[in-house]
């Protein structure tokens, strides 16, 4: 079976990880430059952008959901805490 790879555009960097596996978790493995706060979805330092793939991400659960819609975020941004990914994907830091 193959291996979701996740695109880190900021670093210009690919990696491979199982589906399911937790953004964080693959942040924390390879070193990509994303900050976590909380960690529980309520500081948005973490926010994301996906640049393709969306498909490919778990679904928002309703505290992030109530989050983003708090700051006015676009469809395409996200809480890198709170996601899984589920197949191939490219994702953009861009924080709070």
């Amino acid at each position: 079976m193959t291996k979701p790879i996740i695109y880190f555009v900021l670093e210009d960097m690919e990696v491979e990880a199982p589906i399911g596996t937790t953004f964080q978790e693959i942040v924390d493995s390879c070193g990509a430059d994303v900050t976590f706060g909380c960690r529980t979805g309520t500081c948005g330092t973490c926010r994301i952008k996906i640049e393709e793939g969306i498909e490919n991400i778990s679904t928002m659960e309703r505290e992030e959901k109530d989050f983003l819609e708090s700051i006015s975020a676009n469809k395409d941004e996200r809480l890198g805490c709170q996601i899984k990914i589920n197949g191939n994907c490219s994702i953009n830091y861009i924080g709070l």
